[in-house]
């Protein structure tokens, strides 16, 4: 049975675990959740869940879905808001009747819902629903509040700390001090949302990282070469390969207006050159490796790949290579002599290392090998399991080197 509530309508939990499910018609809505204290506030900034900061204490986001194990939430956070908001940047931006949402509280075998009524004084964000303690008792309660300051209002109204140019804490923005124009990404959220909404949330923490390190609005072309060798069985079978093809999806999305990434395999040789797009990434990395033959390891063939289909593309923009394998190679020397020479050129390598570091020592020489016109490679480790490591992690690791190498490539006119 489902208890239909008026705002300000309230009942009990009956278990302690919870899920609140929004929806709404707007294809722009983000959804978090703020963990407050008696007094109204946060305890600190990590009391804001949303997309990259996904749990907290016991309160968890998923989509568009937040999950609460009551029984986890510290005694200190008296109450969780379940908050809905849309990017102010965007036309649309201010709620109505179409794209107020509706929330369903899910906990045990009952359900709430609660449909807020219309806003309609320019509001961006809204608490619609909050669960509370009350004499030891973890209640619901319908909301509908709204902020026409937005989530950066809401948020610093319950004390989190915002940046000083008053930007929404779930987007972030980076206005070019030059034009004083907001760079964005190549493709557009609303794109992304409609062509792959399984990469949103990627296509996010990639946004976050690039505004982190002062890289959005810069243009490039990913490119994602994916070792074959015979050791890397285990990383296509538990579906390592495939998440890393997406994450590498969400980057390019930001960077790259045709929603394509160019796809290398290699072994002791190129084992072959595809590509997997917005349009066709579910399952493509699965179903493409199972056609190749397993090899040995070699830099050199795969890393000519690149440059050749880079140099045929014409591009204008760096191009930004996702270079993973978990082993050195066989052809260390003319790994070395390719690295060198194409430091003349716009391309930026990324090597990241799959599996234990000691097999890995050759990639860390790369880092740091000389006789090159700029630093033209950066290299990380992801460990034994890199499907634990958090989205945000990864993209600021992608990210750490590539800045730097801009910088030096424009001083040293290698980019176009």
């Amino acid at each position: 049975m489902t208890i239909v509530f008026t705002k300000g309508g309230n009942a009990p939990l009956p278990t302690d675990l919870c899920r609140v499910t929004l929806a709404s018609a707007s294809t722009h809505l983000d959804v978090c959740a703020v963990l407050l204290t008696q007094e109204g506030k946060v305890r600190d900034d990590e009391d804001l869940v949303f997309y990259n900061h996904p749990s907290q204490d016991g309160v968890s986001l998923s989509g568009q879905e937040v999950h609460a194990d009551l029984a986890s939430v510290p005694a200190a956070v008296d109450r969780i808001a379940i908050v809905a908001s849309l990017d102010p940047r965007l036309a649309s931006a201010q709620f109505d009747a179409c794209s107020t949402a509706k929330v369903l509280v899910q906990c045990g075998g009952s359900q709430v819902s609660f449909v807020p009524p219309p806003f309609a004084h320019g509001e961006l964000a809204a608490i619609l629903v909050e669960i509370y303690r009350r004499a030891g008792v973890w209640k619901v309660r319908a909301v509908g509040q709204g902020w026409d300051t937005g989530l950066a209002g809401l948020a610093t109204d319950f004390g989190v700390v915002v940046d000083d140019d008053g930007t929404d804490p779930q987007s972030p923005v980076a206005t070019s001090p030059q034009t004083g124009v907001v760079p964005g990404p190549a493709i557009s959220l609303d794109k992304v949302q409609r062509a792959a909404p399984g990469l949103v949330n990627l296509y996010k923490a990639a946004h976050v990282s690039l505004v982190k390190h002062d890289v959005l609005g810069q243009r490039a072309a990913v490119y994602l070469v994916l070792d074959h060798s015979g050791s890397m069985g285990w990383f296509y079978d538990n579906g390592t390969m495939q998440h890393l093809a997406e994450q590498a999806l969400g980057l390019s999305a930001n960077l790259d207006d045709d929603g394509v990434v160019p796809l290398v395999f290699f072994s002791h040789d190129v084992d072959l050159v595809t590509d997997i797009s917005l349009e066709n990434y579910q399952g493509r990395i699965d179903t493409l490796h199972q056609s190749l033959d397993w090899g040995g390891t070699s830099y050199a063939p795969a890393m000519q790949a690149v440059i050749d289909h880079y140099q045929a593309s014409r591009s204008t923009d760096p191009a930004f290579v996702i270079f993973q394998t978990d082993g050195d190679p066989f052809d260390r020397k003319e790994t070395r002599e390719l690295l060198r020479r194409s430091s003349s050129m716009s391309i930026f390598w990324q090597f990241v290392g799959f599996g234990p570091s000691r097999d890995l020592r050759f990639l860390r020489s790369l880092d740091t090998l000389t006789g090159r016109t700029v630093d033209n490679a950066g290299y990380f480790g992801a460990g034994q399991n890199p499907d634990k490591r958090s989205e945000a992690d990864l993209y600021d690791l992608l990210m750490k080197e590539f800045p730097a190498w801009l910088t030096a490539a424009r001083a040293a006119c290698v980019l176009r």
